[in-house]
Parts: structure tokens; sequence; C-alpha cells
């Protein structure tokens, strides 16, 4: 099964609260821009997760506008979320999804789902990562690729 590991896009560097930070415009731009240069993969998952954060959800909502999945926000992607809480989720649910989070969280489970050395892939804003695995758990999964915007 692959599962796909996505930062939100760029965001506004200031607002009232971390979690209502929006996109800039150059944001919109690379999420757009690496969803075409991912599209066929991404249209075979069966649905997109975000975080609640609003950069998240506009991230997520750019990718369902492109390949019409459905969205499910889950409070845990958040960037403190915690990595194993999150793959019992994907083992329970068993379905190709697009995860959209933030930092740390997101790149600590590309990291070791793949038993890949913490930090040695940067997960700039809008870098999608392709995880194959048959077990959701640390070191079980590899790595097929990471994109970042260009």
């Amino acid at each position: 099964m692959r599962i796909f590991f996505m930062r939100h896009g760029e965001a506004a560097p200031q607002a009232e609260t971390d979690s209502v930070r929006k996109l800039t415009e150059q944001g919109r731009q690379d999420v757009k821009g690496i969803i075409s240069r991912c599209f066929d993969d991404l249209v075979h998952v069966d649905e997109i997760w975000a975080s609640h954060y609003v950069r998240a959800q506009q991230t997520a909502q750019l990718l369902v506008d492109a390949i019409n999945k459905p969205l499910v926000t889950h409070k845990g992607l958040i960037p403190s979320g915690n990595p194993d809480q999150l793959l019992q989720l994907l083992n329970d649910a068993n379905k190709t999804v697009v995860i959209i989070s933030h930092q740390p969280l997101i790149g600590t489970l590309v990291d070791r789902l793949a038993g890949l050395e913490t930090g040695r892939y940067r997960m700039g804003t809008a870098a999608i990562a392709c995880i194959e695995t048959d077990v959701f758990a640390y070191g079980c999964g590899e790595l097929r690729w990471l994109h970042q915007p260009q």
C-alpha cells in the first residue's frame, strides 16, 4: 500500500494564532504545482486527511479540487501530534491516504516509517513523499520518492 505525506504550502509568517495562518499566494502556487507533478499517483488515493489548521485545510482543499476525493480532518495532525497515534489510525483505516500536516510531525513520520535517520530528508513547504508499506510500523516502509516544489 502507498501512503502520501504532504506538508502544507507556505503560510503567512504571522497571525493571531499559529492555527489560523493562511497560505500565501506562493504557497498556493507551490501546492498546485506539486499536485500537478504527482497527479497520476494521487488520483488513486481513497481519502485526504488533514490537520484542522487553516493552512493545512487550504492545502487539502486544493487537492480535493484536483482529485475529487473526500477530506477527513484529524485534530491529531498538528505540529506536535503523536506519530504513534497516527500509525494506529492508518492501521485501523486500511486505506490509501494523503496526509497533510506540519513539521515536525510529517517529517518524523516519513523518517520513522521508512526507517531513515532523523532529518535525513527535508520536508519543505508543499513537499510530498510517497511511502510503500504492507505494515504501518516503524522501519517497515520504503520511501519511493520525495518531491519538493520547483
